[in-house]
Formats: structure tokens, C-alpha cells, sequence
């Protein structure tokens, strides 16, 4: 009987030489798409003309703000770091190392429901190189403080002739909504903190074209549960009538006098400032925080303060004050 040709075994041989060189090149088609849903994104640079060997910090802001993924930064055609998303904004703290104007853009990798996309490119031209050491320390308003509650970051950068920005760190995380610029050496920040827990904050100083950058010393940060205990706040204003431009000073006083802790100040919904509690002196039973000001414009200000709590006692808020400004 003669043997028949192997059919089968020729047919999965031709199978195999036709499909698998298409295979092979097309390993992008088994990978899930990225969404249809069009974004955008947009890059900006804390400073346009960087300290050569001073570190910049680059923020790219996606539309929507739902927007998940990661953002890849580019010097020219080189990836020089990459950021995640949160809340639509991913940064990335960069040193450039040379002088010279170079061209930043920042890539949006896409998720399943928005498109990817790529930002118009922002020109960077670092400068001279900083040759002056400086030295930055960081001192938190507590060192325990109630979840939510408004507490004080201060940056104090040596030399006081320092200028450029400051930016807060918790652990890995930026703190704040950009960094905060030097004034006389010293810059603070007014933030809360949503989860109890222990969190890890730090300072770094970005440098200028006189004087190096420089990080603080991390220091930790204890969040316990808000307070249950009640407590009150009361506010008076050292007058009701002012004019443009001239200061006036708010006094919150907040029972009972254990409790520690911030008050913020505002006006309207406009937060004019948040100081700490200090023991009053002149009563036992109460703490106080004093608050100097200015207002600019000509108009009632129905000022209130609020006690933002602390573990043991919970917020407050005082009686809206107003303000006749001429």
C-alpha cells in the first residue's frame, strides 16, 4: 500500500510560516487600547531660567481630572522622569545639568477611558552655577495634630539673602499647590492632613543663581482622630472700622485652655490666615491666637475664625465679625 503525503503536517507548516512573521511584528495588537475619550495636558516649570545643578520642579496638569495613568517627561527626545497621576497633576523634581536652552514636554500614557496626549513643549534656560552652600530647617506648628485640622509647615533657608521657592514633601508626595517663595528667608505653608496616621515631612530648598539647593531634616508627624470633647471660640477685632491698607489685629479666643492646635481666620470664604493656639496669660481657661491683617478693599468683611481642633477637642467656629473698611 503506498504511503499517502501528511496532509495535516503540511498544512499546520504552512500555518505556521504564514501567520506567525504576522505575529511577530504586530505585538502591539494584543495589547488593550487605550480609551477614545479625547484629554489634554499641560506642562509648566516652577522657573523658565533654573540654577544649573538647582533642582526645578515640572507639573503636568491632565484634562479631565479623572484622568489615571503616568506622565513621562522629556528634555528634547529624552525621558528624564516619570510622574503619576493624582487628581489630574503628576510632578517631577528635575536638575538640569548644563547651561543652555533646552525644550521640555510631558506625554500623557492614556488609561482605558481617555486618550493619551503629548503637551506643547516649554522652553527651559538654565543659568550659572550656584557656588554658596545653604542650609534649610523645617519646624512644624505640633508635632500631633487632629485629622483635617489646618496646621503650619515653616522653611526657614540660611543665608536669608536665599531667594526661589521652597517645596513641602510628605514621604514622596507634594504638599501645597506649587512651591512657596522666600521672603526673607523663610517660607510656610498651611495644610491639613485627611488620614490619621504617622506622616513624613520634609523641606527642599530649590537654590538660586547665588546660593545652593538644600533639604531639610524629615520630621515626623503623628494624626490621631479629631476630638470628641467640645469646645467654643469667640473672635473681637481691636476695631470695627478701618481704612485700606491700615493693619488690624483679630483675637480668637478658644475654651477650654488645654486645647491645642490652629485658628484660621477668614473672610467670607477667603482664608486670610491660620496661626497657632498660645497659652493666654491672662486667663487660665482659655487660649488665644492672635492675627494682624490688612484689607484692600473699601467694603463690609464679615470676618469668623474657626478652631480646627486637635485629638482631644473638637472644631469650633466663632461669631462672624464685620468689619466696616473705608
Amino acid at each position: 500500500m503506498k504511503n499517502r503525503p501528511n496532509y495535516t503536517g503540511m498544512l499546520l507548516l504552512l500555518l505556521t510560516l504564514t501567520v506567525m512573521p504576522f505575529l511577530s511584528g504586530c505585538g502591539d495588537f494584543w495589547q488593550a487600547p487605550s480609551g477614545s475619550t479625547t484629554s489634554t495636558i499641560v506642562l509648566t516649570a516652577a522657573s523658565a531660567t533654573p540654577t544649573v545643578g538647582v533642582a526645578d520642579l515640572l507639573t503636568a496638569t491632565v484634562s479631565p481630572s479623572a484622568a489615571t495613568g503616568t506622565i513621562t517627561f522629556y528634555s528634547g527626545t529624552t525621558s528624564i522622569g516619570t510622574g503619576t497621576l493624582s487628581s489630574g497633576t503628576a510632578t517631577l523634581s528635575y536638575t538640569f545639568k548644563a547651561a543652555g536652552t533646552v525644550s521640555v514636554t510631558a506625554k500623557y500614557s492614556g488609561d482605558t477611558t481617555y486618550a493619551s496626549s503629548t503637551s506643547s513643549a516649554v522652553s527651559i534656560d538654565p543659568g550659572s552655577v550656584a557656588s554658596t552652600a545653604s542650609t534649610t530647617t523645617l519646624a512644624l506648628s505640633t508635632t500631633t495634630a487632629a485629622e483635617n485640622a489646618n496646621m503650619i509647615l515653616t522653611a526657614t533657608v540660611s543665608p536669608s539673602a536665599a531667594t526661589g521657592s521652597v517645596t513641602f514633601y510628605n514621604g514622596s508626595s507634594f504638599l501645597g499647590t506649587g512651591p512657596v517663595t522666600l521672603a526673607s528667608g523663610t517660607a510656610t505653608l498651611v495644610t491639613s492632613f485627611a488620614s490619621t496616621g504617622t506622616e513624613t515631612i520634609k523641606a527642599d530648598y530649590g537654590g538660586d543663581t547665588t546660593y545652593l539647593a538644600s533639604n531639610s531634616s524629615s520630621a515626623t508627624l503623628t494624626i490621631d482622630p479629631i476630638g470628641t470633647t467640645a469646645s467654643s471660640i469667640s473672635l473681637s477685632s481691636s476695631t470695627n472700622s478701618t481704612s485700606t491698607g491700615t493693619q488690624i489685629t483679630f483675637t480668637a479666643v478658644v475654651t477650654p485652655a488645654a486645647a491645642t492646635g490652629t485658628v484660621t481666620f477668614s473672610d467670607g470664604t477667603t482664608i486670610l490666615g491660620t496661626v497657632a493656639l498660645s497659652a493666654d496669660s491672662a486667663s487660665v481657661s482659655t487660649d488665644s491666637a492672635n492675627f494682624t491683617t490688612s484689607f484692600s478693599t473699601a467694603a463690609t468683611h464679615n470676618v469668623t475664625a474657626v478652631y480646627n481642633g486637635d485629638p482631644t477637642y473638637a472644631s469650633s467656629s466663632s461669631n462672624s465679625l464685620p468689619i466696616s473698611v473705608n
